[in-house]
């Protein structure tokens, strides 16, 4: 059969329908060592927002790892239909705990996971841990005068280069296939 056959792309592609949204507050935690200069303690987002575009210097010239935590309720579960936490747009990578147990790791579009077997009904928890690239904090440093950079860099980039989106941007949705699984 060819690429494009209808058999293929339901394989590939199954149809979903959207569960839930989850987007209730997450609580991010950023590594906050003297190179990452991530800010300390946990900073709530209301919203799932891009590092690059945040008001706080620390978190938008952040490069590193932070992780999301959340909860939300499933009402139920359909018997013989997968569940998939579908992450919306990750810059750059990701890893997805649902209930403290590992789910899996993304790095490529379609940012989703099956969590079918980790999932149960009432109250869940998530954790992704999101990391970018070093870009957005190599451009910090070389905005910061000789004696306060710490990043040391051949010339690579640039201190007015734009920044790299990062962190989970979300949506962050749980979705079902349709058909069941055979």
């Amino acid at each position: 059969s060819s690429p494009d056959s209808p058999a293929l792309l339901a394989a590939n592609f199954p149809e979903t329908k959207l569960i839930k949204e989850i987007d209730s507050p997450w609580e991010v935690s950023f590594e906050s060592d003297a190179v990452q200069r991530g800010p300390s303690g946990t900073v709530v987002f209301d919203k799932l927002t891009d590092w690059s575009k945040h008001g706080n210097e620390q978190i938008r010239y952040y490069s590193g790892l932070a992780v999301y935590k959340t909860t939300f309720a499933l009402d139920k579960k359909n018997a013989g239909k997968k569940l998939y936490l579908d992450l919306g747009r990750v810059s750059v990578m990701a890893k997805v705990k649902v209930n403290g147990k590992y789910a899996g790791g993304v790095w490529t579009a379609p940012y989703r996971i099956d969590v079918t077997s980790l999932l149960k009904t009432g109250e869940n928890s998530i954790e992704i841990e999101v990391v970018n690239t070093w870009v957005n904090r190599i451009v910090g440093d070389l905005q910061l005068p000789p004696e306060k950079r710490i990043v040391e860099t051949t010339k690579i980039t640039q201190p007015d280069r734009p920044l790299q989106s990062s962190g989970l941007l979300g949506p962050v949705l749980l979705i079902e296939n349709i058909k069941n699984e055979n």
